[in-house]
């Protein structure tokens, strides 16, 4: 049983990412939980837990389409492996934002719609870390519009609802928090998702930022802000962007 928990207030997008797990899932046993009056990220999260019956568990915003056709399988035999799988992350937290450390330490692939619509046909494609290595494997936070984990995980480890009562910073808190635990955490390029927003990084943002920096002080690395790079290829359809990401996978550690 795959349960997919998704917090959602837009009754159109929760409809149209439902359809689309639905469509990729096919006959696999699976479950859309849908939290539509969450207080905060954390706290609808953690109700969907509540409800949940699935071994895997997957946490993913209601703007995101997965492109991956294979997609069950290439989650499960991530699974097999890590104990959480998300599609961009970093392994140096120095800060509540996972893109921050810059390079070599950050890693991912995710597609944004070319044009503002949404759902789209056609997609930018971002990459951080290159497409040599598919699968990284020393990841110790992660990007919140879409992960997965196995229960094992839930039974030792929950969101965060004191100190991110809020839309902010519950996934680095929450994917660091299991890092931390001691759990394997891998970002894995060959899960390619669309993700229609890329982000709010204002004066909320930066509260919960700060109470993140507080929460784990001493925890955090003190590396440097690093440059990265990041390559971009536009305007592409689905199949274009599925070949790009091709090459055998590989594991770093």
């Amino acid at each position: 049983m795959v349960s997919i928990i998704i917090c959602s207030i837009t009754p159109e997008k929760f409809g149209w990412v439902s359809a689309n797990f639905n469509a990729i899932l096919g006959a696999v046993p699976h479950e859309i939980i849908g939290i539509h009056d969450a207080t905060s990220l954390s706290e609808g999260y953690n109700r969907g837990i509540a409800q949940s019956h699935g071994e895997i568990v997957i946490f993913c915003h209601d703007d995101i389409e997965i492109l991956t056709p294979d997609f069950d399988a290439v989650l499960r035999r991530h699974l097999q492996t890590f104990d959480v799988v998300g599609c961009v992350g970093t392994n140096c937290v120095i800060d509540s934002a996972w893109i921050v450390a810059g390079d070599p330490f950050i890693h991912g692939a995710v597609a944004y719609p070319a044009a503002e619509i949404w759902p789209s046909e056609r997609f930018d494609l971002a990459v951080w870390g290159g497409v040599q290595s598919i699968v990284v494997s020393d990841i110790q936070a992660m990007d919140g519009f879409f992960f997965a984990v196995k229960r094992r995980v839930l039974d030792v480890l929950r969101f965060d609802e004191k100190n991110f009562d809020g839309f902010h910073v519950y996934d680095t808190d929450f994917t660091f928090g299991a890092h931390l635990a001691g759990f394997k955490l891998a970002v894995c390029k060959d899960i390619l998702i669309a993700h229609q927003s890329g982000g709010n990084f204002g004066a909320e943002y930066q509260t919960y930022s700060a109470r993140f920096a507080e929460k784990h002080q001493g925890r955090l690395a003190s590396q440097a802000r690093n440059k990265y790079k990041l390559a971009m290829a536009r305007n592409l359809d689905r199949a274009q962007i599925l070949r790009m990401l091709k090459p055998p996978a590989t594991v770093r550690t």
